[in-house]
């Protein structure tokens, strides 16, 4: 149905708040200061895109990570297996690259086929459309919206000027989000060379003004919407080697580990107390259970997703991880400037996912609108979905957990 307004949702990953200066983000400041500003408090997660745009938390939408399947193993299993895992996992990571339905293929096969995949993920968000209507069966704002009256556009261009700008902002579409995730890939790499980061920062920010000017002209207003930053790294722990050390393997236990976090299920009670123990003296992070797990905003209603789970502070990552891979590490660091310094050290050196009260997950979301206010002091990452829709004059869904930030005119 046709809408009271058109709007342009800005989504960019890893816009830091603490490196909004006047020297780097001259027009996000001003921006800031005459349109309508709310913090957000975030989750802890490494995949938001679902949250924003179904106002719904992980467990209600069902992407977060990784559950725990049934095992199988087959003839053709054990075959595989007995593959050296280099060679599996690069085969795996070939298949991925042609099919971006194939996920983690740098997780060797005889753990990958105890997960259930319940991620979405960029890559195949920009070539399945599907991917953002009705996820976990939620109704998103693209539905609300209509897709003959919505646009979702990925990017994560270097010159977003010269190759974004042309496509977006157009008025053609009531709703147009753009997710463009250069600024955060570039920090993931580059955080350790902060004229570097800096210089990144004032493309975004030529970006955003050169955006919102456009938009302006053709009666789109522009919501700008960050949902962390990006801590320097300075400690990588080994977690598989640890494994290794306490004798933990595949009849003792699954886990999943991310770059700041991993999750366990426990099969042995003996591999159970060792690990315990170690991450207790590990002093380097927050051990969760998965009840626990609600008090950060996860309701989950059982173990599937994980037993337990445990955070680096940050500033710390695991490494090697289950998205490392030597030979895809080299890969893209050949082909990807931004990722170049993957050559010298594959270990990130900016990152996020961590528990939301530390500063680096800092969220937000401004609507550059003179004739707007925030309704509230602050706002949680579940409420972007239905300020959308509010924004647009629609109704919004029984489903969506959040409300509305910010009154328009």
């Amino acid at each position: 149905m046709p809408t009271s307004r058109k709007l342009h949702v800005c989504y960019v990953s890893g816009l830091e708040l603490r490196r909004v200066t006047p020297e780097t983000t001259p027009f996000l400041l001003r921006a800031r200061a005459s349109g309508a500003f709310v913090p957000l408090q975030n989750l802890p997660s490494n995949e938001l895109f679902p949250s924003l745009v179904t106002g719904l938390a992980p467990p209600r939408h069902g992407v977060w990570g990784v559950k725990l399947a049934p095992r199988s193993r087959t003839a053709v299993n054990r075959l595989i297996d007995a593959l050296p895992e280099t060679l599996t996992t690069t085969w795996q990571c070939l298949l991925h690259w042609g099919n971006r339905r194939f996920d983690l293929p740098a997780v060797p096969p005889r753990r990958r086929r105890s997960f259930a995949f319940t991620r979405t993920k960029y890559k195949r968000r920009s070539r399945h459309p599907d991917a953002f209507f009705r996820i976990g069966g939620a109704p998103t704002v693209f539905d609300s919206v209509g897709s003959e009256r919505s646009r979702y556009l990925f990017s994560a261009s270097y010159n977003p000027v010269r190759d974004v700008l042309p496509r977006v902002g157009r008025g053609d579409v009531d709703l147009e989000i753009l997710e463009l995730y250069s600024l955060d890939r570039h920090q993931q790499w580059n955080l350790d060379r902060e004229e570097e980061v800096a210089r990144f920062y004032r493309v975004t920010d030529a970006f955003l003004e050169a955006l919102h000017e456009r938009a302006a002209a053709n009666g789109v207003s522009v919501m700008l919407v960050s949902d962390h930053g990006h801590e320097a790294i300075r400690e990588s722990i080994d977690l598989f080697g640890a494994l290794r050390e306490l004798g933990i393997g595949a009849r003792h236990a699954d886990w999943f580990v991310e770059v700041s976090s991993t999750r366990f299920w426990l099969h042995d009670d003996g591999a159970r107390r060792a690990l315990l123990d170690w991450l207790r003296e590990l002093r380097q992070g927050t051990l969760l259970t998965w009840e626990e797990m609600r008090a950060q905003g996860i309701v989950l209603e059982d173990d599937s997703y994980g037993e337990i789970f445990y955070y680096l502070d940050p500033g710390r990552i695991f490494f090697p991880h289950d998205f490392h891979q030597p030979l895809a590490n080299l890969w893209l660091g050949l082909t990807d400037r931004l990722q170049r310094a993957r050559l010298r050290d594959p270990r990130h050196r900016g990152n996020h996912g961590h528990l939301s009260h530390f500063e680096v997950e800092r969220a937000f979301a401004l609507l550059m609108d003179a004739g707007s206010a925030p309704r509230c002091t602050a706002g949680q990452i579940t409420d972007v979905a239905p300020t959308i829709l509010a924004t647009l004059g629609l109704a919004i869904p029984d489903t969506m957990e959040g409300a509305p930030l910010f009154a328009v005119r």
